[in-house]
């Protein structure tokens, strides 16, 4: 099993216990308001890092790439939602593929749609996994999307938060982003 695996099962792993353990003290502590479903949609700036990149004229091989996101999620239950995430790096690469051993695929400010299914097991911490496609001018990619994203609760339902997300562009190459939202919920009070 691939390293990276072993290493996202465990965090997952670890954190909802962690999270299972917080939620048990606080159902002894007191009652929550009333949950009310609602929507969220979030703007979010990120920094996309694609290990498999290949080197540059200049010989560069680790480049922070730039990526904007636009999520829509719908909270039915205080702990589930279901969303459609979509982020662009803003920049024209190329990788190296992981099927072909010499093989390097240009990759021009790619796309990607996610369907996802998001858990909160505490207040503010997000789990999130889904699937969908990369679209790029050269060619159109499955994908696995996982990640992680903690909020901040601002005045009149705003929110900030930092996410984490890792997307295996499913035989070709993946991609690690890091970066911050805000978000605008609706309709929850």
């Amino acid at each position: 099993m691939n390293t990276k695996w072993i290493l996202i099962t465990l965090c997952l792993f670890l954190l909802s216990i962690a999270g299972y353990a917080q939620e048990a003290e606080k159902e002894i502590a007191g009652d929550e308001p009333a949950f009310k479903t609602h929507h969220r949609i979030t703007l979010m700036m990120a920094n996309a890092h694609v290990p498999s990149i290949a080197e540059d004229i200049e010989g560069k091989k680790n480049l922070i790439l730039p990526a904007w996101g636009l999520d829509y999620d719908y909270w039915f239950t205080n702990k589930w939602a279901v969303g459609l995430h979509n982020n662009m790096i803003l920049q024209h690469f190329a990788v190296e593929e992981e099927e072909e051993p010499n093989g390097v695929l240009e990759v021009s400010y790619p796309l990607t749609v996610s369907l996802v299914a998001l858990y909160m097991p505490v207040r503010n911490l997000t789990f999130i996994a889904g699937f969908g496609r990369e679209f790029e001018k050269t060619e159109n990619l499955s994908l696995l999307d996982f990640g992680l994203e903690y909020g901040f609760e601002l005045p009149d339902e705003w929110e900030l938060s930092l996410n984490l997300k890792y997307e295996d562009k499913l035989n070709a190459y993946d991609s690690w982003l890091f970066g911050f939202g805000i978000s605008k919920i609706f309709g929850r009070r």
